[in-house]
């Protein structure tokens, strides 16, 4: 048996309850499912966690930067260092 997190959601407003399980009927799933895929959505937006398969495309992407970078001239640090620095502020 599969062990889960639970999560409880407390709403203000009956109707966003509502809008949710109509929301989740139209796309053929569950209201939690719905929920979770919505907040697995804005964890990745925020940065918060990986999209799937990210790991690969960000590998690709870098390494065509890199490739860039070849083409135009040395700009004093590598792909990866700039996105970091960017990250942090």
């Amino acid at each position: 048996m599969t062990r889960k997190a639970r999560l409880g959601l407390y709403l203000e407003d009956e109707e966003v309850k509502k809008q949710i399980k109509v929301a989740a009927a139209r796309r053929g799933t569950t209201a939690t499912d719905y929920c979770t895929q919505a907040i697995e959505e804005r964890l990745i937006r925020d940065g918060e966690r990986k999209a799937r398969g990210e790991d690969e495309s960000k590998a690709a992407f870098l390494s065509r930067m890199d490739e860039f970078k070849q083409k135009i001239g040395p700009i004093g640090a590598s792909t990866t260092e700039i996105i970091e620095e960017g990250r942090r502020r």
